[in-house]
């Protein structure tokens, strides 16, 4: 039963599509400025599990992609910092004492193939201090550039859009994607049924009952972390319960349900939220 908890990764087109136009953007080369990428999405749009993703992929890519996270840096560290100890390089006491460690980065960058950097919670780098900001937004700039040539793939929720365009040259470097939330359509349908028929269920659901995915959608809000516990708490319980598939009764009391598994639903947050 508890497998059906376990998270795994669902192919869908607006993600594959993300993770393609970041592989195309590393492989574009001699470029004065390196092609970068914002993608833009509210709490539980799949964010972290595209991010993920990635970092599974990464060992597979021809050129490889580093990966940091401004949220909440237990050491208080700055977006920099993050970097050079992502790098290996640490943040020792001649990073401290503001030594040039550019000869160091860029020998890094060639040996290893790096030729991207993944900036999760970006819009945490963003909405600090002015003097902080100016920093970051600073960095942000350096890496693209010639210096170091690293394609930015910077995730945050939709308001790290507005503060990215705070700066002109910035904006003109970042092409803006979403990850937005599903309507009920094909795309949609495929993502549940595909999910449903990798969950240890012994008795198929039935995919033709076009209310029973409408019902989802609906308890949803088209929220993918929404989506997605629903599936696993109704499994677990069609399990428990012995029917083995998930079935309308399952939906139609699905906050029960998930009380049962400690899971609770997210609301569809305000487009002006700055909350991951």
């Amino acid at each position: 039963m508890f497998a059906c908890a376990e998270d795994f990764w669902v192919p869908h087109p607006l993600a594959e599509k993300i993770i393609s136009s970041i592989q195309f953007s590393m492989r574009m080369n001699k470029k004065t400025v390196a092609p970068c990428i914002l993608v833009t999405a509210p709490g539980g749009a799949g964010k972290t599990a595209l991010i993920d993703e990635l970092r599974n992929r990464n060992s597979s890519f021809a050129h490889k992609l580093i990966f940091v996270t401004m949220h909440q840096s237990p050491n208080g560290y700055s977006l920099r910092d993050l970097i050079l100890v992502e790098m290996g390089l640490g943040v020792g006491r001649r990073a401290r004492q503001g030594e040039n460690l550019t000869p160091l980065m860029q020998h890094m960058i060639k040996s290893e193939n790096i030729r991207g950097i993944v900036i999760d919670e970006v819009h945490d780098a963003l909405t600090l201090t002015e003097h902080q900001q100016r920093i970051n937004l600073s960095l942000l700039k350096n890496l693209s550039g010639s210096t170091y040539g690293l394609s930015v793939f910077a995730f945050g929720v939709p308001l790290a859009d507005k503060a990215l365009r705070c700066d002109p040259q910035l904006a003109r470097r970042y092409a803006v994607r979403s990850l937005t939330e599903w309507k009920n359509g094909k795309e949609f349908r495929s993502f549940v049924g595909t999910y449903i028929t990798m969950l240890p269920l012994k008795k198929p659901t039935n995919f033709k009952d076009q209310r029973l995915f409408l019902s989802i959608m609906d308890a949803a809000q088209g929220i993918t972390d929404n989506i997605v516990k629903i599936l696993q708490s109704s499994a677990m319980m069609a399990i428990i319960d012995g029917s083995e598939c998930i079935t309308h009764r399952h939906i139609e009391n699905i906050n029960e349900i998930m009380s049962e598994f400690n899971f609770t639903l997210r609301d569809a947050e305000p487009e002006a939220s700055l909350a991951s």
